[in-house]
């Protein structure tokens, strides 16, 4: 078996790859079309309601990049028997907004009410009203989004290019130490080392891997990459990862959306649930989410403390501030969310966290070293020590599961 074959057979019931492009990166396949709905109509997942009992479902939420004019269409709904589905129209559940620029493709999702369907779903399609459900076009598998009220989740939104496994390995441990349970994260194209990691973790129960087209629909040649950000069309592209997070999720008590390079830290190193019970809901009980201020640890100030660890390595970041901020909320008082604002249902509040001892840690690059028109070429340097405290039980465990993944870096 060649190394494209043990791949390709390593990705199994997540993906299909080939090499393509850049060395060492591995593709998903971008889906098939689904009837003429598939020109304007793109879905990344279909997400069942969060309930215990799947016979109380009332709901299936499509999240998808939509091109439509006027949104009229209908869902399919299989059940095991691909011959036997139920029919519904397919109404509009919320539509990304976006003032700026009209867009091609909008994030939006679609809601199909399914009270009346006995059997357990396996698949849906979105039709148009003129057009007939046919299980022979590629369906979208439906999710169902599992119940643990008072559970901690992480969406880490997009993982695409190359990924360094070892700083994805400290970051998961990290999750781990303060009591996270799940951390649900779309693929788009990552390294075989990095995929190798995902997979371990996807193994031990902790992520939730979905899959993300690897070439984004739509006439625009764009990416997650900072020079082929579309300031407007990869606004919606980042959305509908984070509507599958908002579905997916919802059965969470708590979830948190951050990236795979930022670190919810607490003072004491509480873990995040024991932090919610007994410091920010007693102080806040009408709060809906908790927005957490910034230090940002910038790698192109050099090292500043010990290697090989990314959060000992750079002890060298600004004070906390609110730039480009991240949010923890909880589901059953939130009405919707994006990568970094909360919109409340009646009744609560997004609290802005000004002088709490919980600070978001991020480590990143600036834009470019050379340009000083980067905010962050303007940040004050402060020493901050405080990972050093948790440095040898993290590196313990990253060389542990290092050996594990048979990684060599």
């Amino acid at each position: 078996m060649n190394e494209i074959e043990r791949v390709q057979t390593m990705c199994g019931e997540l993906c299909k790859t080939s090499r393509v492009g850049h060395p060492g990166l591995f593709f998903q396949k971008p889906p098939k079309n689904i009837d003429s709905c598939s020109e304007a109509v793109h879905i990344i997942s279909a997400v069942a309601q969060a309930k215990r009992d799947s016979d109380l479902i009332e709901f299936v939420v499509l999240n998808v990049l939509d091109g439509s004019v006027r949104s009229n269409f209908d869902c399919c709904i299989y059940g095991d028997a691909k011959l036997s589905f139920h029919r519904v129209k397919a109404v509009v559940k919320e539509t990304y907004p976006q003032k700026r620029r009209v867009v091609s493709l909008k994030a939006r999702q679609y809601q199909c009410f399914v009270h009346n369907i006995s059997s357990p779903m396996k698949h849906i399609q979105l039709v148009g009203k003129k057009e007939f459900c046919n299980s022979s076009h590629i369906r979208q598998p439906v999710l169902y989004a599992p119940v643990k009220e008072n559970k901690f989740a992480i969406c880490a939104k997009i993982a695409y290019n190359y990924l360094n496994p070892l700083h994805l390995i400290e970051w998961f441990e990290y999750q781990k130490m303060m009591g996270v349970d799940t951390v649900l994260i779309a693929l788009q194209q990552v390294n075989e080392d990095a995929y190798a990691v995902f997979k371990y973790y996807e193994r031990e129960g902790i992520a939730i891997l979905i899959s993300f087209p690897c070439k984004l629909p739509g006439n625009i040649d764009r990416n997650f990459e900072p020079h082929k950000w579309n300031y407007h069309q990869s606004t919606h592209d980042e959305q509908v990862a984070v509507y599958s997070c908002k579905e997916i999720l919802k059965g969470f008590g708590f979830v948190a959306v951050v990236d795979l390079d930022e670190y919810i830290v607490h003072k004491n190193f509480s873990r995040y649930t024991e932090m919610f019970k007994s410091e920010l809901l007693p102080a806040f009980p009408d709060a809906a989410a908790f927005t957490l201020r910034v230090s940002f640890f910038i790698t192109d100030w050099g090292v500043s403390g010990v290697e090989p660890l990314l959060t000992s390595k750079y002890i060298r970041g600004s004070k906390p501030i609110f730039n480009r901020f991240k949010t923890i909320y909880m589901p059953n008082r939130t009405a919707t969310v994006d990568t970094h604002v909360v919109w409340p249902i009646k009744g609560y509040r997004r609290i802005m966290l000004r002088s709490h001892n919980v600070i978001l840690y991020h480590y990143r690059k600036c834009k470019n070293s050379g340009n000083t028109t980067d905010v962050c070429m303007t940040f004050a340097k402060h020493g901050d020590t405080k990972m050093m405290n948790i440095m040898f039980e993290l590196y313990d465990k990253v060389v542990a599961v290092k050996r594990r993944c048979g990684i060599s870096a």
